[in-house]
């Protein structure tokens, strides 16, 4: 059973491609790896239990991801 941040994220992900799922085995089986990411950083065994938490995460993750875009960014192209 998902908590209210999991249940939020599967819900809004990719515009709802993801709203049918209801355990973490199920996130796993669609192979979508940045949606179990985010699926496994908002769980409650992770201590995501409350909603500045849950921001906080989220915030985290779209600064690695923009980090990891810059970088790429100034690569020469290959």
């Amino acid at each position: 059973m998902f908590n209210p941040f999991q249940r939020t994220c599967a819900d809004a992900y990719c515009e709802g491609d993801f709203a049918h799922v209801e355990d973490i085995e199920q996130v796993r089986a669609v192979s979508d790896t940045l949606f179990t990411f985010l699926m496994i950083e908002l769980g409650t065994p992770e201590d995501c239990d409350t909603r500045e938490e849950a921001l906080r995460r989220m915030a985290m993750a779209i600064g690695n991801i923009q980090d990891v875009a810059a970088a790429i960014e100034k690569m020469q192209t290959a």
